[in-house]
């Protein structure tokens, strides 16, 4: 059980997070101070660096926070009751989801470009946001083992359909901005499709 202290230096820290995110979005990272993210955390500088000693700490937790979610998006349990193109919808629109809004485009578009600038910054995050995806790789094998699919590969497979997905939902609105819905989900019926029309099997 947390005691008070732990529970307002949690809130603090997300507080800081929180103030960071909408920083480094609006004036991106160079332009981003300490200084500045302290006053919109509504906490002193000092405050701020003893939550995280620097600003390139500071961005890579906010950065780990944001692949967290996009992670989350993406754990869809193997339902053998469902069919194979809901759930698999599920996973292509998780990829259009995480940029859905204007606000989230903007700091998408922040990390993409401290990751070719900074690379260093982003690489453990961007390395361990690839382990962490393995639910397709997980639900594909399951499928292929109910006979639903035939996947002799489900990594590169799931790489195949993270790739479909990201160029027909998420590059689009990341240069283009926000999706019209019914746009995107005619995107994520043509993704599902061409992906099964290739791995479905015979039985499926």
């Amino acid at each position: 059980m947390k005691t008070q202290t732990e529970a307002r230096s949690s809130a603090k820290r997300e507080t800081i997070l929180n103030a960071a995110t909408a920083s480094f979005r609006d004036d991106g990272y160079e332009s981003a101070s300490m200084d500045r993210i302290a006053e919109l955390a509504g906490a002193s500088k000092r405050t701020v660096y003893n939550h995280f000693g620097s600003k390139e700490a500071l961005f890579q937790a906010v950065v780990g926070r944001v692949f967290d979610e996009a992670v989350a998006l993406k754990q869809v349990a193997w339902d053998p009751a469902r069919p194979l193109e809901h759930q698999l919808a599920d996973f292509a629109r998780a990829k259009a989801l995480i940029s859905q809004d204007e606000s989230s485009l903007n700091l998408y578009r922040v990390v993409l470009g401290v990751f070719i600038k900074h690379p260093e910054l982003t690489q453990e995050v961007m390395a361990r946001a690839a382990n962490d995806e393995s639910s397709l790789v997980s639900w594909l094998e399951e499928a292929d083992r109910a006979g639903r699919l035939s996947v002799p590969k489900p990594a590169l497979a799931a790489n195949v359909f993270w790739a479909m997905a990201s160029g027909a939902l998420f590059w689009p609105q990341l240069l283009e901005g926000p999706m019209d819905p019914v746009a995107r989900d005619l995107l994520v019926d043509e993704v599902v499709e061409t992906f099964l029309a290739r791995y479905r099997s015979a039985s499926g």
